[in-house]
């Protein structure tokens, strides 16, 4: 049987120990050990929390991989954006397509454009068919932009952890590209930094918007078959050299040469088809003396597709393929059939014809988004069988080659008179400037689809008008001419011309101001540290400097500025081609320009400048010399690289202007 101890027996014996000199010492020891390890414990958590700082390393890294992925899906989503309306909502367009003649329209030798009606047959993808296009583009192709570009790989490894997912939304206000890619971020140890999962960018293309023109215009057709009857009115004009039917007195017989019938009838077609307007898209208005256009050539498509922000184009041309019959036919001439002229009424004929026609030819619809300028492309076919509008089976008729009609014989004809006044235009919306003076020694010419006139030049008190400037002469007749007036020294200005007689119609050229390249000096900063001042100028190495001057006006589209001028500088350049080299300034006034400039060197970005640039017309037209100021890095990593691409507005504030030196020192 065990007892139990006695616990004050115990806690005798230790206090005891603790009363001995030697059990003291060691309690002592023990603490000082347990001390010690704390505080080498504390230093080693300090310096791994140091170590792995989420704002030093992991954000600034992940922030920069993220960017050049979004970066990378800008450029391919732009890519296939660009394809699906060249291509009618193709990327890639089928072979199947591609091979069949009857299935495209051949724009270029490297470029078809799907039909969308072909004859009795649609072919219109859906929305939901093009976004799937694009998400197979992204995925296919959005990898190659980041690895094979070899971003980051002098710095850390990029692993790819699955297949890019893409999810494209086609909205009504631009187009998002969601893309579902794990990328994971190693150090060159190996040691996993952060990954990035979820991608996004949009773009401001109003994809949506312009495919649902496009197929409300092809469906539109195939209900109402508004070009079949353009084609039918056209026909039933009667043209001199196109006859339908008709009854003469006469006993001569008639005949045209169906030649020139075709090409009239055809030269008709691609007049009037491009004259075609959608009603509550942008368009410029016929004339009031036009009131067939004003009824006919508006085509009202229905008011859930009334949008100002889109322009749509139709066009024809006899390069395109097409198909030409008439009956009946007798060699190659048409001719009329004689009733009367027997031997007792030998002084009686009639001449009497009725023919039909067989037309069948593509036309191109371009409709142009005006907000960004993106333009998508459709085609169908027309129909005219027997001078009736007909979307069966198409007719298998041999197509014949079109002699083109030259300058010189489409200009002979000049009977509409027509007064044009020319003037210099000093403008400057955003300060106030305007003003117009008499411009005389202008040289004119008139284009009306792909035949040019020259009409002369203008002159000071022309018909003893006065204190004006212009001519008054006979012009072609045209439904939609293009006149322009050039002059050496000024910007060349154009109008769209309806011809009718008596029309008066105004030219407004720009004076231009040329400095020449030759005096034109771009000199470089060192990067500096904060704190420190800014290094002295240095002349230009072996870098270049492409220099880019933008001035953009009030209504200006985003890619059709109204003056831009690019320029290059470097001691590569051939000397004899850069002496005659020049820069080109609006004159007479002072004007704000977008200035950027960048500095390569092979095929790295050294840097730059980029702000706006308010140019003093008095400094201008007097300077001896314009010095441009760039930052620049002279052996940048792909990181710093990056840097002065996506932050060069903000360093160039840290650096000098343009300097316009008038006098040398």
């Amino acid at each position: 049987m065990y007892k139990k101890r006695d616990r004050r027996s115990l806690f005798s014996s230790i206090s005891n120990s603790f009363n001995s000199k030697k059990g003291q010492i060691t309690i002592f020891i023990i603490l000082g050990i347990i001390l010690l390890l704390a505080v080498v414990l504390i230093f080693t958590l300090k310096e791994e929390i140091t170590k792995f700082k989420p704002e030093e390393l992991i954000t600034p890294t992940k922030g920069k991989v993220e960017n050049f992925i979004t970066t990378c899906i800008d450029k391919v989503g732009e890519e296939a954006l660009f394809k699906v309306g060249l291509q009618a909502g193709y990327i890639e367009v089928p072979d199947e397509i591609v091979k069949d003649s009857s299935m495209n329209l051949k724009v270029s030798p490297m470029n078809v454009v799907p039909y969308w009606a072909q004859g009795p047959n649609t072919y219109i993808p859906s929305l939901d068919e093009i976004k799937i296009r694009i998400d197979q583009y992204l995925e296919e192709n959005v990898r190659n932009c980041l690895f094979e570009m070899q971003a980051f790989q002098s710095t850390y490894n990029l692993i790819e952890k699955n297949q890019p997912i893409a999810d494209t939304k086609i909205g009504e206000n631009g187009v998002i590209f969601n893309l579902k890619w794990n990328i994971e971020i190693r150090d060159k140890s190996g040691e996993v930094i952060t990954e990035v999962i979820n991608h996004v960018s949009e773009s401001r293309i109003k994809l949506k918007s312009v495919y649902e023109m496009a197929r409300r215009i092809v469906e539109k057709e195939m209900e109402v078959l508004k070009f079949e009857d353009i084609t039918k009115d056209l026909v039933s004009l009667e043209h001199p050299n196109l006859p339908l039917s008709g009854i003469e007195l006469s006993c001569s017989k008639k005949t045209w040469d169906s030649q020139k019938a075709k090409e009239t009838l055809l030269k008709m077609l691609r007049i009037n088809v491009r004259e075609l307007k959608i009603q509550g898209t942008e368009f410029v208005e016929f004339p009031e003396e036009l009131t067939y256009y004003q009824n006919h050539y508006i085509w009202d498509i229905g008011e859930d597709y009334i949008n100002p922000d889109v322009s749509v184009a139709f066009n024809f041309d006899e390069r395109y393929p097409y198909t030409f019959a008439v009956t009946p036919l007798s060699g190659s001439k048409l001719k009329s059939s004689q009733m009367g002229g027997g031997e007792m009424l030998s002084f009686l004929c009639i001449q009497t014809w009725k023919f039909t026609y067989d037309v069948i030819y593509p036309v191109l619809v371009r409709v142009r988004d005006e907000t960004t300028g993106y333009e998508f492309n459709t085609a169908f076919t027309v129909h005219l069988i027997k001078n009736t509008p007909y979307r069966g089976e198409a007719y298998a008729r041999p197509s014949y080659i079109v002699e083109k009609a030259t300058d010189e014989d489409y200009c002979k004809n000049l009977n509409v008179p027509t007064t044009v006044y020319t003037n210099e235009l000093v403008e400057n919306n955003y300060t106030g400037v305007y003003y117009t003076d008499p411009l005389e020694d202008v040289n004119l010419s008139f284009t009306c689809l792909r035949y040019r006139c020259e009409m002369g030049q203008s002159e000071y008190d022309f018909a003893a008008k006065g204190n004006v400037a212009g001519i008054t002469t006979n012009f072609p007749y045209c439904v939609g001419g293009i006149l322009r007036g050039v002059k050496e020294g000024y910007k060349e200005d154009w109008v769209r011309v309806v011809t009718a007689p008596g029309k008066e119609v105004e030219l407004n050229l720009v004076p231009m101001f040329k400095f020449p390249l030759n005096k034109v000096k771009v000199v470089k900063h060192q990067p500096f540290e904060e704190g420190e001042p800014l290094t002295s100028a240095e002349p230009l190495g072996n870098e270049m400097a492409l220099i880019t001057l933008t001035y953009r006006k009030e209504g200006d589209t985003f890619n059709q500025p109204y003056h831009k001028v690019t320029q290059v500088k470097s001691k590569q350049l051939n000397v004899d081609l850069f002496e005659q080299e020049e820069f080109e300034f609006l004159a007479k006034a002072d004007f704000t320009y977008q200035l950027e400039i960048n500095l390569l060197n092979e095929n790295k970005f050294l840097g730059g400048y980029k702000g706006n640039w308010t140019v003093d017309w008095d400094q201008l037209e007097s300077g001896e010399e314009i010095v441009f100021h760039v930052f620049a890095n002279n052996n940048p990593s792909e990181e710093e690289m990056f840097e002065l691409m996506t932050g060069l507005s903000i360093m160039s504030q840290d650096i000098p202007g343009p300097e316009i030196i008038t006098t040398k020192k």
